[in-house]
């Protein structure tokens, strides 16, 4: 008996430790009521950073994760990263105080247009340079923030990639000639993307994207398609939102079907090749589009899918697949799809 109870928590070890995921927050707006959708209050912003620390969560620099991806190591557990996008004026002194109060390292992306042309909503120059001194890392949100899968019309791929293109140098720009050094991450102005504005991203040298979609990441997570949880408006900034949000795993798979980018309005069926999928109760698959919300998934060996008898009647939408780990945790993958007949994006 007590050589079965070893072997079983050795299996549950195992399967926990390689299963190990990591949040990636997003915040906009602390204590700024002007625009709730956006905002988390400064109370519940304090109680969260407070929760990490007191239930010993390991918050890892942005270059931290970068590293270990790409070196394809472990992810240490209880992993969390923590970003801010835009970089308003109300986030100065909460950042300053998280720093004093737990020393946790931040990452905020600045969209420069507003930050060189001194928008009054956004960080002054002299306030970056200040929290940089406290060891905040700043990277880039795009040079105008604009919707990069809505692009001026009539651009064939090769000028729609040179736009994107020519924004995102000039956001490189403004990093080298006001802060000293280029950026290596990029996070996507709104989280819209398709296979163009990821390779745009790539062309000019980031080494990282990080998306929108509200999901864990894993060790198998691509580098440019990183995900992010946003903490904002009523609904996703309470603790029981953030509380659900770092119990969740990361749902791993070998192909998306259909994958990021350009699809059929009518794909012949919708979901992923599993990898390791006896990681997961059998029968507790789920398929998820932002049109239809989650539907039973059928299996077959490693692959999970529905045969959709819709259409997608949006241009740009969310898929993707959740499951139970075999230890009741919810695992979730998201991505970006764009059911149109443009082609090549």
């Amino acid at each position: 008996m007590k050589k079965v109870l070893v072997a079983t928590f050795l299996i549950v070890f195992l399967l926990s430790t390689k299963l190990n995921a990591c949040v990636v927050f997003i915040y906009h707006k602390i204590g700024d009521n002007s625009t709730p959708s956006t905002n988390v209050s400064k109370t519940l912003f304090f109680k969260q950073m407070a929760y990490l620390k007191k239930h010993n969560y390991n918050v890892i620099s942005l270059k931290k994760l970068f590293n270990l991806l790409s070196s394809k190591s472990s992810l240490p557990p209880k992993c969390v990263v923590l970003t801010f996008d835009d970089g308003y004026k109300s986030i100065f002194t909460p950042i300053k105080k998280v720093i004093k109060l737990y020393h946790y390292p931040i990452t905020v992306f600045i969209p420069t247009q507003a930050i060189q042309y001194r928008y009054p909503a956004y960080l002054t120059l002299k306030q970056i340079k200040e929290l940089m001194q406290l060891g905040v890392d700043f990277q880039s949100h795009s040079f105008a923030h604009p919707r990069f899968t809505s692009p001026p019309k009539n651009l064939d791929r090769t000028k729609y990639l040179k736009w994107i293109e020519t924004d995102l140098k000039k956001s490189i720009d403004f990093f080298k000639n006001y802060l000293g050094y280029k950026p290596y991450a990029f996070a996507i102005p709104y989280g819209d993307y398709n296979k163009t504005v990821i390779q745009a991203a790539k062309n000019v040298g980031f080494k990282i994207i990080l998306t929108q979609d509200a999901t864990p990441l894993g060790k198998n997570t691509p580098l440019y398609l990183i995900p992010r949880e946003p903490i904002l408006g009523r609904n996703w900034s309470d603790m029981a939102h953030f509380k659900e949000v770092l119990n969740e795993k990361y749902l791993a798979v070998k192909k998306r079907i259909p994958d990021i980018g350009k699809c059929d309005r009518k794909p012949k069926i919708i979901g992923g090749e599993i990898l390791n999928i006896n990681r997961y109760i059998k029968n507790s698959f789920y398929i998820y589009t932002s049109q239809t919300g989650y539907i039973k998934a059928k299996t077959k060996g490693n692959l999970v899918y529905i045969k959709p008898n819709f259409k997608f009647r949006k241009k740009l939408l969310r898929v993707g697949i959740k499951a139970l780990t075999k230890n009741h945790k919810k695992a979730v993958i998201l991505w970006m799809i764009q059911p149109t007949k443009v082609k090549n994006r």
